[in-house]
């Protein structure tokens, strides 16, 4: 038997698409290594003879494969009998196959990723199949806190599959079930979470009517409670929607421009996890359009609706207008979100701190997470909060959702319900991360106080992205942006970089970063070359993260005591897969027993660790206490992050007493100090960070470690310093404003007299 999965094509009258299909499959990355079966149905009738016998001559002329049998039969079974019986007859040799018909084309890697995913869900007991299909992101948006690269849907695919041989036996060809599922509704209601049409589908193969093989397999899926696993990005797309195949018409949900052909998944959710968002979305997309409703309304719900469509357009107005009266505060913090992520979590705890000393201080943000009274924000599930999120899904899918450049200030358009900056009379406005539509660059330029920016990456002085690497174009206006794969000056980042620049032109800014790599690269952008910039690091409480004794929480967390322990991720952490791919290769590097604790979103579950790495998924932690004490047990905290200026649960860490590891890169370099509080890893090497690891985890000296890293959070990082630094730039900064102000109001003592 061959290492990878036999793969089925089923082939008929389409000489085209066929040549197509294999021409796709044949560049496959491993095709080489993989046995073809090729099944070819015979001619319905004369009209079919010619294509037919075209088709039998391409297939026999196959090359680029391990082994390929060509199985031609001599009368036409259909595609549900040919699929049926091919499948059946392959699995009694393989223990898993994958199926493919003729106008499929194929990313490089689609014969890796089916195999890695038949592997991977072999036992998992709610996978049935597995498919490298799904639906465009026009029909199907993935979340972006989403942490996998597949999830599992209750309907099954048919363009593209792969399933196990015990999973297929399951199958009832003969719907023996279907007079019992008819009378029961709460079984069609859970068979139509797939789709509505499932259920019409299902009866009209019961009847006769269409001569399906997937509705029955679909049914299966339900039938046996079990998942068929998307890819959340498609390495398959289909060529035969062009009318020249039964149920082939051209249809707007299932085109895909393009395929990713270095695209290969690797982080695989757990089978019985069902996003609910995901499944709604696939769901809806499924169903096809709603039907366009009447001109005129009907029914009382129809003109209800009509109603509330219309409300909702005049709050949306009534929002947008400039308020009358302004509330004075003393400093105002601006921050799209309180809590939400690492950038506004050190908003707030600054805020916390200044508001001890300053209480007349105020925090504005689009949505607020508890009942503070010293914060302004929408509750997000009142009817305003929601259609605030819808206002700003509807913003980002205009923009379209993969450009990366999605916010900007002030926004494309800003959110019309937020409630607006010119509602308060501010003596300094602080702002912090400012995207989504919070903010218009009308309303700060209305407002009569200096303002302090705290950076905390890049995006305020460029074209859109938060970290430009190597890109030189923010030195002048951006344009023929390399995230946008765009070769044209006036493209979205360009734009993006006008509107900044039209906005800040005529602002008193004071520019503050929590890095001198950040310092460094505003200074020398084209908008903020110009301006003052400090350097204040973020503050951390390092009363609340001190060095705890570690015992009990090994042990809770079922970790022996003379096993080194990893820590990865953080309480708002959300790696990129490659960084989550650099730990797991450095981890693989290791021959000694580790314990690996992961925080946060992410999930190692998916890779393929060595035996003696053992993974312990903590997952989301609100609890700083815990925080502080999983750090205060680790032996190291590693950090794979490509792209920071300053990172929140690295400081944390240190704050602990424990050691990290992180690449010598930016504002890293800056936070630990090589073979003294940590280790300074070279920029993006594995064995680099795995050599960290052994030396970190066998010093000598190990509480010299400890004791160097609290030194550095409590001499550089203490909240109270932070606040302190914070509260003497403002006083600067309003004094200046003050006697700026003076200078421009004075009376003139001299006047020009008339000849």
């Amino acid at each position: 038997m061959a290492r990878f999965a036999p793969i089925a094509l089923f082939v008929f009258n389409r000489p085209e698409h066929t040549r197509h299909t294999l021409d796709a499959l044949s560049r496959n990355y491993n095709a080489a290594q993989t046995d073809l079966y090729v099944f070819s149905d015979g001619s319905r009738d004369e009209r079919d003879a010619d294509s037919v016998a075209t088709v039998r001559t391409l297939i026999n002329n196959i090359h680029g494969f391990a082994r390929c049998t060509v199985i031609e039969q001599p009368v036409n079974l259909g595609l549900a009998n040919s699929i049926i019986s091919g499948v059946s007859e392959i699995l009694k040799t393989y223990e898993n196959i994958i199926v493919l018909e003729d106008d499929l084309i194929t990313s490089r890697h689609f014969i890796n990723y089916m195999n890695d995913a038949l592997q991977f869900y072999k036992d998992d007991a709610k996978a049935f199949s597995v498919t490298a299909h799904t639906l465009p992101s026009t029909h199907l948006r993935v979340p972006e806190d989403y942490k996998f690269d597949t999830y599992a849907g209750y309907r099954c695919s048919s363009w593209s599959w792969g399933t196990w041989k015990d999973r297929w036996e399951a199958v009832n060809w003969s719907m023996g079930y279907y007079r019992k599922f008819l009378q029961d509704r709460h079984a069609q209601d859970e068979f139509a979470r797939g789709g509505k049409d499932l259920n019409k589908m299902l009866r009209l193969q019961f009847e006769g009517r269409i001569d399906s093989w997937a509705i029955r397999y679909c049914y299966a899926h339900f039938q046996n409670d079990m998942r068929c696993i998307y890819p959340t990005k498609t390495l398959v797309t289909n060529i035969g929607l062009d009318n020249s195949g039964v149920h082939s018409h051209p249809d707007e949900r299932f085109v895909h421009p393009s395929l990713d052909n270095e695209w290969r998944p690797s982080k695989f959710c757990p089978a019985q996890l069902v996003d609910p968002r995901i499944s709604a979305d696939f769901k809806m997309a499924m169903e096809g359009p709603a039907k366009t409703p009447r001109r005129e309304p009907k029914t009382f719900g129809q003109r209800l609706s009509r109603v509330r469509t219309s409300l909702l357009k005049r709050l949306s107005w009534l929002h947008s207008q400039p308020a009358n009266k302004r509330s004075n505060v003393d400093v105002l913090f601006a921050s799209t979100y309180q809590r939400r992520d690492n950038a506004s979590l050190a908003a707030w705890l600054l805020f916390t701190g200044i508001r001890a000393v300053r209480p007349a201080s105020r925090f504005l943000c689009l949505y607020r997470d508890d009942r503070d009274g010293s914060v302004v924000g929408l509750d997000r599930n009142s009817p305003r909060g929601m259609l605030a999120r819808y206002l700003e899904r509807r913003e980002l899918s205009k923009l379209g959702r993969d450009t990366g450049l999605q916010s900007s200030l002030p926004a494309i358009r800003p959110n019309p319900v937020r409630i607006r900056l010119d509602r308060f009379q501010p003596s300094l406005l602080h702002l912090h991360s400012v995207k989504g539509g919070l903010l218009d660059a009308e309303e700060l330029r209305r407002l009569d106080c200096p303002i302090v920016w705290t950076l905390h990456d890049a995006w305020a002085f460029t074209g859109g992205c938060h970290y430009p690497d190597t890109c030189q174009k923010l030195l002048s206006t951006c344009g023929e942006c390399p995230r946008l794969e765009s070769h044209a000056p006036d493209d979205l980042s360009h734009k993006l970089m006008l509107q900044k620049i039209a906005s800040y032109n005529d602002l008193d800014l004071t520019i503050v970063t929590p890095s001198t790599s950040l310092a460094a690269a505003a200074r020398q952008s084209a908008l903020f070359a110009q301006r003052k910039i400090e350097i204040i690091p973020n503050g951390i409480d390092t009363d609340l993260f001190y060095p705890r004794a570690g015992i009990s929480i090994r042990h809770r967390l079922g970790i022996p005591d003379q096993i080194p322990m990893i820590v990865f991720g953080g309480s708002h952490s959300y790696p990129k897969s490659n960084e989550t791919g650099l730990l797991v290769r450095a981890l693989a590097k290791l021959d000694t027993s580790f314990s690996l604790v992961t925080l946060g979103r992410q999930s190692l579950g998916s890779h393929h660790l060595p035996p003696h790495i053992r993974i312990h998924e903590v997952g989301v932690i609100d609890d700083s206490e815990f925080l502080a004490e999983i750090y205060s047990a680790a032996d190291v905290f590693v950090c794979t992050s490509q792209e920071t200026y300053f990172h929140m649960d690295l400081a944390k860490a240190l704050a602990c007493g424990t050691p990290c590891i992180a690449f010598a890169t930016d504002g890293l370099s800056e936070m630990i100090t090589h073979k003294v509080n940590g280790w300074l890893a070279t920029p993006f090497d594995p064995s680099a960070l795995a050599e960290g690891i052994r030396w970190l985890t066998g010093h000598s000296c190990p509480d010299d470690l400890r004791a160097a890293a609290r030194a550095k959070a409590v001499t550089e990082y203490r909240l109270d310093v932070t606040v302190e630094k914070y509260a003497d730039l403002y006083a600067r900064v309003l004094r200046e404003w003050r006697k700026m102000r003076r200078v421009q109001t004075a009376p003139k003592r001299f006047q020009t007299l008339k000849c």
